[in-house]
């Protein structure tokens, strides 16, 4: 039994590591995609032309909304990454953070199934080499979650 709960808290401290690098990773992805000029500004200029208002401003307020998402979903990786590492190194941490690793494993779901649009495959659409790419992280961040998931629930188990 306490050769398990040391696997299991090891397990614990790996995948907190791997969710805080995926944070990080997150971070210069939107970052990365936002510098290189795949952010569509020219439609973001249409848009602030269709609706006569100042493109500058538009374009700000974007970029602001973007940043505070990206905060936020930083902050929540964080704080589960710092919290599985602390919990596998033997600290008492609570539910909380594996309670939102199973909510961000879902919303990671949806978004992934979302980016993996059946009906362009279907129609024999062209898919990017970086789609394809970014597919794969996404798939390793959710079983990274998942492990820590699997983990902690388990961890929990053996302390009692």
């Amino acid at each position: 039994m306490e050769k398990d709960l040391i696997k299991h808290q090891n397990m614990l401290v790996d995948a907190g590591t791997g969710v805080l690098l995926f944070a990080i990773w997150n971070v210069a992805k939107v970052n990365l995609y936002l510098g290189l000029s795949l952010f569509p500004i020219e439609e973001v200029y249409e848009v602030a032309a269709q609706y006569e208002v100042n493109a500058q401003f538009f374009l700000i307020l974007i970029v602001a909304v973007i940043a505070v998402i990206l905060l936020f979903q930083l902050g929540i990786r964080m704080f589960i990454g710092l919290a599985a590492i602390a919990e596998g190194k033997g600290k008492p941490k609570g539910w909380n953070y594996l309670l939102l690793a199973v909510f961000l494993l879902l919303t990671d779901l949806q978004t992934y199934w979302q980016a993996f649009d059946v009906d362009r495959i279907m129609a024999g659409e062209e898919i990017s080499v970086d789609l394809i790419a970014s597919m794969c992280m996404e798939a390793v961040s959710m079983y990274i979650l998942v492990e820590l998931i699997i983990s902690g629930f388990r961890v929990k188990k053996l302390k009692k």
